[in-house]
């Protein structure tokens, strides 16, 4: 292994989201691995008015030791970190990318810093439509000396639009459990949920794309066959979040379904993996998710859809279950097969399996052996 020195730039905690726990935990295990890295982070990500007003830190996120040098906002502090990076003078800048908003900020940080780029693609496509993305993921491309991808979905997306593109295929490691063993029964009743029967969780963001209308369609069927099912929604709601709740009585199952609205802090959503059987994500598109290996990390089965790199993810039958549509048929029929299953499948034993597959340590060793290669 080589002394590598590592310029990663990403969003970190405080700021709230799903790849800055991820940067966080990379940057961790690269350390351990024995790289130097300097983390660079943003002061600010999107205008508030695009957040609804909602806050942009996790309430009791640990300090990332991360420098938040940008403003996507503002390009003079592009400039300047382009300098701060220069002069920090890495062997490779890694970047985090997931939208092309942030395409020609990390060009300039190339440009300007002289850095050899390894894009990190979380995803190829913005989740929420954007004029001009693809000539922006054109013109940042062209400069990355290499990019790696978390799914063979997204890989095959880079290499069909960019035959020349020097691609490293990893995977979405596993996010281990911190902190005390919640019983399940205590997490219930912590959460106020007082029955016993087997309780399926949506969690995280609640955006369009996520699909929880599919899985509200589906449930009429899944309690047709296990009345004694529930589910929970435990997120921060970017879309009308009255729809689901009058969607929910039209389809008569509100008796069932228990809303916690809001941003789950990491201290709290302890709660919710131990109280539930299954996490369920009914995705009508995805790269990955960060979900589904929070849901290993608690030892929990996941069923998901077959979108985009979801399927890759899950064990059919072992890990949990894939539904081969995003449609609330398939889902339902997916769902029960995961119910009826429960009690002989021993889902927990091959999750830990997975999961060790699937580590930091794995994919912090792999990743930085391709940073190697692309530094040379």
């Amino acid at each position: 292994m080589k002394s590598l020195h590592i310029a990663l730039v990403s969003p970190f905690f405080p700021l709230k989201g799903g790849i800055s726990r991820f940067s966080g935990e990379l940057r961790e295990a690269l350390l351990e691995r024995g790289y130097r890295v300097s983390a660079i982070s943003f002061r600010r990500l999107y205008p508030r008015f695009l957040l609804g007003g909602k806050p942009v830190y996790e309430p009791g996120a640990p300090e990332s030791g991360a420098l938040p040098l940008i403003d996507v906002l503002n390009p003079l502090t592009w400039v300047s970190t382009a300098r701060r990076i220069r002069r920090l003078k890495p062997d490779i800048m890694i970047c985090a990318y997931w939208t092309g908003i942030l395409a020609p900020l990390y060009l300039l940080l190339q440009r300007l810093s002289g850095s050899r780029l390894i894009v990190l693609m979380h995803n190829f496509s913005s989740h929420e439509r954007l004029a001009g993305e693809s000539l922006l993921r054109d013109r940042f491309l062209s400069a990355a000396a290499g990019v790696a991808v978390l799914s063979d979905h997204v890989a095959r997306q880079v290499s069909e639009a960019y035959p020349g593109a020097r691609v490293g295929t990893f995977f979405h490691p596993v996010y281990r459990m911190g902190g005390d063993v919640v019983a399940r029964e205590e997490a219930r009743v912590s959460l106020g949920i007082r029955e016993d029967g087997p309780l399926l969780l949506f969690f995280g963001y609640v955006r369009r794309y996520k699909g929880l209308d599919i899985l509200f369609e589906a449930m009429p069927a899944v309690l047709n066959r296990y009345p004694e099912a529930m589910l929970a929604v435990a997120g921060e709601f970017h879309c009308n979040e009255g729809e689901f709740r009058r969607q929910v009585v039209r389809l008569g199952v509100a008796d069932r379904v228990r809303f916690f609205p809001g941003f789950v802090s990491a201290e709290r959503a302890p709660l919710f993996f131990a109280a539930a059987d299954a996490v369920v994500l009914p995705y009508r598109e995805a790269s990955q998710s960060g979900v589904v290996e929070q849901a290993y990390g608690f030892g929990l089965p996941v069923i998901v859809t077959a979108a985009g790199g979801l399927a890759g993810q899950v064990r059919d039958g072992l890990t949990g279950i894939v539904a081969p549509e995003a449609e609330a048929g398939a889902l339902a029929s997916g769902i029960c097969r995961f119910l009826a299953g429960r009690g002989t499948i021993p889902y927990s034993q091959h999750v830990e399996a997975f999961a060790r597959e699937r580590s930091w340590t794995v994919f912090a060793e792999s990743i930085g052996a391709f940073a190697e290669e692309v530094a040379v």
